[in-house]
């Protein structure tokens, strides 16, 4: 009897990462799509820049990073694809409920559930596509799924604020909940758990967290990537879910049109962004491995001039072109950030180290970032008047200079812990 190809080598692993990506369309969309609801949000619940900020981090956030590990290890061991489509149904439900809320306190109630079921997202597709993937193309799959969740930020910016202005804010948040319920069926009839053997998949192992998370400390270079991704999340967090409201008040232009062209910009610049970035870096760290952090490093270099002359831009039009060419640097990082988090990493364990990651990261950045934001905002009113959101980000952006120092630290370690790997897995099979 001929034994079948490799599920990942055949069309079926095609379709897992475009079914992951919709799933990571959905997952931005519905995080996302608040942003441009902002200021219709803001007069109709009467809330400060302050509880807008913790609706869109805080509350958000703690319950994103907090959920994450237990949920994607009773993932692992449990079933990856039940507990994937129920999480897309829990947070479909969140968001239509966030439609229903009458004060802060229900909104932030619908947003912590938004963000406990949305922590599972991110490590359960990543450790899929690592089952589904060969590790030469991971990159760049891992790219083509941050690609989604760059699509998604710009149907939320786009379908939210077109259909914010027609039906109003609590009809749109309805009819982003709608589509997700449908994609969680989709998900639970059509994903197929990986089979060790057949696919690229490890058997299922139950090693114990301590012994995770004893693995990811004793590497310096996931240390210092990790505090990498945190200063990057605090940035970006803040500034997409900001930008919006300042376009708004700094050009004074309508809700509906800055959908349009903030979700416009996003798109032409993210999504070649984060599959032409997975290509390159994929390609560039086959000859080694320090361009996962070498690459990233170089484009936050170039990012961080495009941002603050975004920022302080005199017109609209300039603004937009700069915040594309801003996405395209930031976005383009992803495969390879994600990529030097799982280089030393076995495959059973992908799924706790992406969610440990997103903890840590999550509690740092994405909690963080748009509080800070708000926050900074609110405490400069008083001295900068209506530029003291300008002033907020441009302060926040300027973090992102140590993004680029800590990747450039974790390069020679990266290097030096991958040659110790791959000396072990030598004498470990002589052969």
């Amino acid at each position: 009897m001929t034994r079948a190809p490799p599920t990942g080598q055949g069309n079926y692993a095609g379709y897992v990462v475009l079914l992951l990506c919709l799933v990571n369309i959905a997952n931005y969309g519905q995080r996302m799509v608040v942003s441009i609801l902002l200021p219709a949000i803001k007069a109709d619940v009467a809330l400060s820049d302050g509880q807008l900020g913790l609706l869109l981090g805080g509350g958000f956030a703690i319950l994103y990073a907090l959920a994450g590990v237990p949920l994607a290890r009773m993932a692992e061991r449990h079933g990856r694809v039940y507990w994937l489509a129920g999480a897309i149904l829990v947070w479909s439900l969140a968001t239509g409920l966030f439609g229903l809320a009458r004060s802060f306190i229900q909104m932030l109630g619908a947003r912590t559930v938004l963000g406990a079921a949305q922590s599972i997202c991110i490590p359960t597709s990543h450790s899929l596509l690592g089952d589904y993937v060969s590790s030469e193309r991971r990159p760049f799959a891992l790219g083509a799924h941050s690609a989604g969740g760059v699509l998604g930020a710009t149907l939320a910016m786009v379908l939210g604020g077109v259909v914010g202005v027609r039906w109003g804010w609590r009809p749109t948040l309805w009819v982003f909940a709608a589509a997700g319920g449908m994609l969680a069926a989709v998900t639970l009839l059509t994903l197929r758990e990986p089979v060790p053997g057949v696919t690229h998949a490890a058997a299922p192992g139950r090693v114990p967290l301590r012994e995770v998370v004893r693995r990811l400390v004793s590497l310096r270079s996931y240390l210092l990537v990790l505090i990498a991704v945190c200063f990057a999340m605090l940035v970006e967090y803040g500034l997409n879910q900001w930008l919006p409201s300042y376009y708004v008040r700094q050009f004074g232009l309508p809700v509906e049109e800055v959908g349009l062209r903030y979700g416009l910009a996003i798109a032409v610049g993210g999504i070649p962004g984060s599959v032409l970035g997975g290509m390159v870096a994929g390609a560039l760290a086959r000859r080694d491995a320090r361009w996962l952090v070498w690459f990233p490093a170089c484009m936050y270099l170039a990012a961080i001039p495009t941002g603050l002359c975004m920022l302080l831009a005199p017109n609209p039009a300039v603004a937009f072109v700069l915040n594309a060419g801003y996405a395209l640097a930031v976005y383009s990082t992803n495969g390879a950030l994600w990529g030097a988090c799982f280089v030393h990493v076995p495959g059973e364990l992908r799924a706790t180290t992406s969610a440990l990651t997103l903890l840590v990261a999550g509690i740092a950045g994405l909690a963080a970032g748009p509080v800070l934001v708000g926050g900074l905002s609110d405490a400069l009113g008083a001295r900068f008047g209506p530029q003291s959101l300008q002033a907020s980000l441009v302060g926040v952006e300027c973090l992102a200079t140590l993004v680029v120092v800590t990747l450039l630290c974790a390069a020679p370690f990266l290097h030096r812990e991958r040659a110790g790997t791959a000396a072990r897995a030598l004498l470990a099979d002589p052969s």
